[in-house]
């Protein structure tokens, strides 16, 4: 049932931005904190298993680590991940792949033992433009 959720949920928001489907890409985030005795390396460690695990399937993804440098710092482990996809379908194989197919159990146990997230959400992300050279 889960996988049947997946797809539809994946095909109506490919439907709803196919005349944008070159600008909009999906992108998802985790609102976390560190876990007592954690640090940021631990977070990286976990994030370079995600790219391993990517590289290996061939998927077109990225990922970045966001850690709040003003602003409220009342929690210095504070940090979003952001993982973002080429397009819906690169995000659909590698959700499926990674929970679905469980493919990712024991990174995603290393995370969960790094850290503690209040929120995950699923975004649209367009690009206005990109001064930025690699």
């Amino acid at each position: 049932m889960k996988k049947i959720v997946c797809v539809l949920a994946l095909l109506v928001s490919h439907l709803a931005f196919a005349e944008h489907h070159a600008s909009v890409a999906p992108v998802e985030t985790w609102n976390c904190s560190l876990n007592e005795g954690k640090s940021m390396n631990d977070i990286i460690n976990v994030s370079k298993a995600v790219g391993v695990w990517s590289k290996s399937k061939g998927l077109n993804d990225a990922q970045w680590i966001f850690i709040p440098s003003s602003g409220d710092l009342s929690d210095q482990g504070r940090f979003v991940l952001m993982t973002g996809w080429g397009d819906w379908s690169e995000m659909g194989k590698a959700q499926q792949g990674f929970f679905g197919d469980g493919e990712g159990t024991q990174i995603f146990a290393d995370f969960n033992a790094a850290a503690t997230c209040e929120s995950r959400n699923f975004w649209t992300v367009q690009s206005t433009y990109n001064h930025i050279s690699d």
